[in-house]
């Protein structure tokens, strides 16, 4: 049978088309009242419509409300990063609130949306739900006293119900998780609260396989001012079945996010404060990712990526090869910018890492990058959107959406970070003084195994080796000025600590 060529030579380009649309990239920002400094932005969630994006935001426009009050908006996004208005909502003298993850895809493809309005400074939770042109079937209210409380995340859940997590105010040094389980259309089932001891925000919310729910959060205190990410697994009634507290105790931890592997077990990632107690460095962290099995039983516990300063983690994601990429920010001190970046780091099912990349849209002196919330697509890429705030910028703070190719790069990857070694979370102390130093420090371990010392600058470079039995002093006098990793490793036990070259 002889093939007409015309057809052919569409095929062609039809399949030509498809492979570069898939690989397209971008990195814009928006402002969409132009450059009115009034009127900052920032969005907060994104989901696949199949052609696009539905992206979530908050921000300003000073002419439907008369106190410039917080609005609500629905974007579109196509393939390419155009951004078009779908709705917005607003009420006068009243704020909208949303979080990452508040707005999800439905299994009928449609979506729904979960946030809180301010009503005297108490929040009323709603639940939005619409169909697959976005137009609304129906609006909730879910009541509570008058202790405050926020909602977070929704979820779809098997019964094609949802389930909602957040935050609720006991006093101004107690907060418990809120647990809320609605049906289809909205009506609240039950409602369960749980303690962690302190000031507890739940931040993420999973239904686990037994059809329980798998929650990650952290808890503050006010009076310490330590902060320790949490995991919660409960039944399916929203009973506590396992709490864990983790990072650096007494210490300032990141951020944390989890997944449910396609193997049925647990991950979270979170930034681990490396300071010891009584130091001032509880800000600098790095990644800690740990698997546990559905009994909370720890499988592995790794820590990754160098030292970094306010490293914490925001969303995980497990790929269908069972590999998975966690979304995180930091600062770095980059050329003295101080600047804050998002980051993508990927690993294989192990947890061996393969590759990190940081992206920004400015670097200048203290400008944010952050990324919120993001979405996987068919090929492999990432599009994700938060918002940029950036003296550069009017207004200065604006909505920022990303797409990766399938390898992670995009415009705004600036920076491809070196793979470097796992490392399994020591339990080794050690101590560096004095801190910072002008001329000589010394370190005392409480290892009782011979360790490696190695000295590494910001950049990467390693200036200095040697082997240390218990304690060592390093004449520094031929060091330049700034700050440096000190890694001490034996067998496949590393720690890490930084010291200052005055």
């Amino acid at each position: 049978m002889k093939i007409n060529e015309h057809v052919l030579t569409l095929l062609f380009l039809l399949l030509l088309f498809s492979a570069f649309s898939q690989n397209i990239s971008f990195s814009k920002v928006y402002a969409p009242y132009g450059n009115d400094l009034s009127k900052p932005f920032s969005a907060h969630a994104i989901v696949s419509n199949g052609n696009g994006y539905v992206v979530c935001a908050i921000g300003h426009d000073n002419i439907s409300t008369a106190y410039n009050n917080q609005e609500l908006y629905f974007y579109n996004v196509d393939s390419i990063g155009n951004l078009g208005l779908i709705n917005k909502y607003f009420k006068s003298g009243r704020d909208y609130y949303t979080n990452y993850g508040s707005l999800i895809r439905t299994k009928d493809n449609g979506y729904c949306f979960v946030g809180d309005i301010d009503s005297n400074g108490l929040g009323v939770h709603y639940i939005m739900r619409f169909d697959s042109n976005m137009d609304t079937i129906w609006t909730k209210i879910l009541a509570h006293d008058t202790i405050w409380e926020a909602v977070r995340q929704i979820k779809e859940t098997s019964d094609h119900g949802f389930i909602l997590v957040g935050s609720r105010q006991l006093s101004d040094y107690v907060c418990d998780v809120p647990i809320i389980k609605t049906d289809s259309l909205g009506n609240q089932l039950w409602k369960k609260y749980i303690s962690t001891g302190e000031y507890g925000n739940g931040y993420l919310i999973e239904e686990t396989p037994d059809h329980g729910f798998l929650i990650c959060g952290k808890r503050s205190s006010f009076t310490t001012g330590q902060g320790d990410p949490f995991i919660i697994k409960t039944d399916s009634a929203g009973n506590l079945k396992w709490l864990k507290i983790l990072g650096n105790p007494n210490q300032l931890d990141g951020d944390a996010a989890i997944a449910i592997t396609n193997d049925s077990n647990y991950i979270v990632a979170l930034g681990y404060a490396t300071a010891t107690i009584g130091t001032n460095d509880g800000c600098l962290a790095r990644i800690n990712v740990i698997k546990y099995t559905p009994d909370g039983t720890q499988l592995w516990n790794r820590m990754y990526d160098t030292i970094r300063v306010n490293n914490s983690v925001s969303k995980m994601q497990i790929l269908p090869n069972n590999d998975f990429i966690i979304m995180g920010s930091c600062n770095e001190g980059i050329n003295n910018t101080f600047c804050y970046f998002t980051y993508l780091f990927k690993f294989n099912e192990n947890g061996d890492s393969l590759w990190r990349k940081r992206y920004s849209y400015t670097n200048n002196y203290y400008d944010e990058n952050y990324l919120y919330d993001n979405v996987l697509n068919s090929d492999g890429s990432i599009t994700a959107c938060g918002y940029v705030t950036s003296f550069s910028l009017t207004p200065t703070q604006q909505i920022w959406i990303m797409k990766t190719d399938s390898n992670g790069n995009s415009p705004a990857c600036d920076y491809t970070g070196i793979k470097e070694p796992n490392m399994l979370l020591s339990k080794v102390e050690i101590n560096v003084y004095p801190n910072p130093t002008k001329y000589n420090f010394t370190i005392e371990t409480t290892s009782n195994k011979e360790q490696k010392l190695e000295i590494i600058n910001l950049i990467g470079q390693t200036v200095y080796t040697n082997i240390i039995n218990k304690k060592i002093t390093v004449n520094t006098s031929a060091f330049a000025k700034g700050v440096y990793i000190l890694k001490l490793s034996s067998d496949k036990e590393t720690v890490v600590r930084k010291f200052v070259k005055e």
